[in-house]
């Protein structure tokens, strides 16, 4: 057979149109990276969000008739008025109060109150504290003066973590979003992703991958909310 001429050219341009599919998906996938790739972060907050809150997603679906759309719009809208909406408003305050301290500073309006004398008995470090302490309140420009590159520097760091939290901010409401969506999707997407671990790792051991990433997510996701839960209370309770 491979003596045929024509069957040696056919089985050539088979070869090469095989090439030429290769290559042109390869470009596609890399082509589509670069453009998915600032996205990439966002989107994977996303899916853990998706894969954490589908559980509660779905209670909510179940009380609203099993309206998947309705009980994700719902749920992205509590999210952002219970964590978004609260997170604008802290870091807008402490903005304003970080740009208030800088002009008091400027200005010499800045009045810092006299340290008690106990301060001085703080161990370790209370000598030092009532020092400065002292200082800022008989004289705060000569103070300023003397610390004036570390002021700036800290000012600079202050003003940055702010900006920082409202850019933070803007990827978790965009990720929320997109989580909304595969929530109103979720019960098709679950279904794909089982067929895709069967399809790699066999059925039996598809199924099971499935089951240990979903749980291993939803661990992970609800003891970091744990955690920052309790450092939220420790946090307030030492404002």
């Amino acid at each position: 057979m491979l003596e045929n001429p024509a069957l040696q050219k056919l089985l050539s341009r088979r070869l090469l149109d095989v090439l030429l599919q290769a290559v042109l998906i390869v470009a596609l996938v890399g082509f589509c990276y670069k453009i998915f790739a600032p996205f990439m972060t966002m989107m994977l907050w996303a899916l853990i969000l998706a894969v954490t809150l589908f559980p509660l997603h779905q209670m909510m679906a179940n009380k609203m008739g099993g309206k998947q759309g309705r009980a994700a719009t719902v749920l992205v809208l509590l999210g952002v008025a219970l964590i978004v909406v609260p997170a604008v408003l802290l870091a807008s305050s402490l903005a304003d109060s970080i740009t208030d301290l800088i002009h008091g500073m400027k200005d010499n309006t800045l009045v810092v109150p006299a340290p008690k004398d106990s301060v001085a008995n703080w161990p370790v470090i209370g000598a030092k504290v009532y020092a400065v302490w002292n200082q800022a309140a008989t004289d705060l420009p000569g103070l300023l003066q003397s610390m004036q590159p570390k002021i700036g520097d800290v000012a600079k760091k202050a003003l940055g973590f702010v900006a920082g939290i409202g850019g933070d901010m803007l990827m978790f409401l965009f990720s929320f979003i997109v989580s909304g969506v595969m929530m109103a999707y979720g019960l098709d997407g679950a279904k794909s992703a089982h067929a895709i671990s069967r399809r790699f790792f066999g059925s039996e051991k598809g199924e099971q991958f499935a089951v240990l990433s979903t749980a291993t997510i939803r661990a992970v996701a609800q003891g970091v909310i744990g955690i920052a839960f309790l450092q939220a209370i420790l946090i307030g309770i030492a404002l």
